[in-house]
């Protein structure tokens, strides 16, 4: 099923048009490979993708690279084992990863807690010092046996980049990935020319949004829900036949209540993590990731 710009005036128009809706250019994935020649290095283990910036950073700044791709800071470093692996093929000096000071504690960006076992700060001198009082982002250094460091967030380093190209495979017969950002549109159109849609079948059941999140990473994203007629009235999954929302199934934020419709405008629906990944109602015209819904064929 695809949705189409809603224009026309009737409520029948509408859905004669959500069948219509034309996809835009897309780039093939098998082209990213060499889109990354250059600043990033790429290299498959296990079942993810790391990458290595090779532009010095500020932690947020690697972070937001390697979210541009769909990816974020390495969280799989827990495993220390790895670490050895990555360096001995991106053999740098010291690296971002996924690790960072909230509050007074530590965790990983994908929002597993910190432990004694899956950090592996440096013990001699003892790590994290919190020296100067600022230093609340993680980083793996060569000096120190790949073991962690806390550093000031604002210093240079190079990214430690983590992606699951393949995505998420779920017991509901689908596979998840992330689109590059875009608007609501133009990331179902992404969808779209991978053979799937905007998540919608796997959004109903909440139970499914925690481990998709928990293998993509992502903070928020676009999902295949969508007002169809404007003003918070008519909301609407993607699914192989039109299904109406309720509220078993579309799990809005409840603090503060959404969908709000804010500004009048706010008609696509993506989930964020700040809110447990509860639904949230956006303008279409915003600009985030999108989360695919893509049939596994057997």
């Amino acid at each position: 099923m695809k949705y189409v710009a809603l224009e026309l005036g009737l409520s029948l128009c509408f859905v004669f048009s959500f069948f219509n809706f034309s996809a835009i250019a897309w780039i093939d994935p098998s082209m990213l490979d060499r889109a990354l020649i250059g600043e990033w290095r790429e290299v498959y283990t296990g079942s993810n993708y790391y990458y290595i910036l090779t532009d010095l950073k500020t932690f947020q700044q690697a972070r937001d690279e390697c979210k541009s791709y769909g990816g974020d800071l390495a969280v799989r470093v827990r495993d220390f084992a790895l670490r050895s692996t990555l360096h001995k093929i991106f053999n740098f000096d010291n690296a971002w990863i996924g690790l960072m000071k909230e509050g007074n504690s530590w965790s990983w960006v994908d929002k597993t807690s910190s432990t004694t076992g899956n950090t592996h700060w440096i013990q001699s001198p003892l790590q994290p010092s919190n020296s100067g009082g600022n230093e609340n982002c993680g980083e793996i250094i060569d000096a120190y046996s790949l073991r962690t460091n806390d550093a000031p967030c604002y210093v240079t380093r190079f990214g430690l980049c983590e992606h699951n190209r393949y995505g998420y495979v779920a017991s509901n017969g689908y596979r998840y990935v992330l689109t590059s950002k875009g608007t609501w549109t133009n990331t179902r159109n992404e969808c779209i020319n991978q053979g799937g849609d905007l998540a919608a079948i796997g959004m109903k059941d909440f139970s499914l949004r925690a481990p998709i999140q928990q293998a993509l990473g992502f903070d928020g994203a676009w999902i295949g829900l969508r007002d169809l007629i404007g003003g918070g009235k008519d909301w609407v999954w993607a699914d192989p036949m039109i299904t109406s929302s309720t509220s078993e199934n579309t799990h809005w934020i409840q603090n503060p209540e959404q969908p709000s419709n804010s500004g009048g405008n706010e008609e696509c629906g993506e989930i964020l993590l700040q809110y447990d990944l509860r639904t949230n109602d956006r303008a279409c015209s915003a600009e985030t990731n999108g989360l695919c819904e893509i049939p596994i064929i057997t």
